[in-house]
C-alpha cells in the first residue's frame, strides 16, 4: 500500500473540495497567466528493491505579487500494484503532512499545509518527495502528475513526468534438461542391448568343433563309400568266378593219345 508517513492527523482543507478528480492530468497547460511547474529531477528509473529515488518539482512566476503554493501530486503505476509503491513527502529533510486519495490504481497526495515557501518573481517554491518500490514488485513504470494550486485552490499550472520500473520477472516455464548427445545415446542403446557371452571364439549356447570350425560330414562319408567299394568287388569277384564254372562246365572232354 502507498506508504506516507504523517506527522500530524489528516484534517479536511479547502484543496479537497476545489480538487475531486483523481486522474492524471494530460499535457501542462498554464491555468493561470505567469506561472510554471516543471519537473527538475525525476530518476531514470525505479528499481524494485532498491533505495528511495528523489523526485523534485519547482513551481516559479514572472508576477511582482508573491502568493503561498499547495502542492498536489498525482500517481499512476502501470505493472506494479499501488500497494508496492512507498511516497514520502519531504520538506527540509523531514517528513511533510498530507492527505491520500486513490482509485484503482491511481492515487493523490496533497499537502494538508501550504508550501512553507513564498512565490515570488525570482523565488521558487520546490516539492520534494522520496519514492521507492517494494523489492517483490514486477516491471512497468510509474507516472507522476504534479500541480501548483493557490491557497484558495486555483490551480496555477501543472506537469507530468514518467519513470520506468525494473522489477522482478516471474517466468513459470519449466527448464529443459539437454539432450544427451547422439554418440552418448548410441552408447546407452549398446548398454541397454543384451550382448551374447563371448569366451574365446566360443559363443554360449553353441558347442564348437574340436577343429574350431563348423563339424563336417567328410569323414562319415569315406567310411560309407569304402564299405560300398569294398562289398562292390566282392560282388563282381563272385560273377566272375561264376561265370568260369559254368564255361568249364560246357566245354568237350579231350583225350590225347
Amino acid at each position: 500500500m502507498i506508504a506516507v508517513r504523517h506527522r500530524a492527523a489528516l484534517a479536511a482543507t479547502a484543496l479537497a473540495v476545489a480538487v475531486a478528480t483523481l486522474a492524471v492530468p494530460g499535457r501542462a497547460t498554464a491555468v493561470e497567466p505567469g506561472f510554471e511547474v516543471r519537473i527538475t529531477e525525476l530518476p531514470p528509473t525505479f528499481g524494485a528493491g532498491a533505495e528511495s529515488r528523489t523526485l523534485t518539482v519547482v513551481a516559479s512566476s514572472d508576477r511582482r505579487r508573491c502568493q503561498k503554493v499547495r502542492w498536489s501530486l498525482v500517481l499512476q503505476v502501470e505493472g506494479p500494484d499501488l500497494d508496492e509503491v512507498e511516497v514520502e513527502r519531504v520538506e527540509d529533510d523531514d517528513d511533510f503532512p498530507v492527505q491520500v486519495e486513490r482509485d484503482d490504481d491511481i492515487a493523490r497526495i496533497t499537502d494538508q499545509q501550504l508550501d512553507p515557501g513564498e512565490l515570488c518573481r525570482g523565488r521558487t517554491v520546490t516539492a520534494r518527495y522520496r519514492v521507492s518500490i517494494d523489492d517483490d514488485a514486477e516491471s512497468g513504470r510509474v507516472v507522476f502528475a504534479s500541480q501548483a494550486f493557490t491557497a484558495g485552490g486555483t490551480l496555477l499550472q501543472e506537469t507530468s513526468g514518467q519513470s520506468p520500473v525494473v522489477g522482478q520477472e516471474r517466468s513459470t516455464t519449466p527448464t529443459e534438461s539437454p539432450s544427451p548427445e547422439p554418440e552418448e545415446s548410441a552408447a546407452e542403446d549398446e548398454e541397454a542391448t543384451p550382448q551374447p557371452d563371448r569366451t574365446g571364439d566360443t559363443i554360449a549356447g553353441v558347442p564348437a568343433s574340436s577343429s574350431g570350425g563348423t563339424p563336417s560330414l567328410l569323414g562319415p562319408g569315406l567310411i560309407v563309400g569304402a564299405v560300398l567299394v569294398f562289398l562292390g568287388v566282392g560282388l563282381l569277384l563272385r560273377l566272375r568266378l561264376r561265370n568260369r564254372t559254368a564255361r568249364q562246365a560246357a566245354m568237350p572232354a579231350r583225350f590225347y593219345s
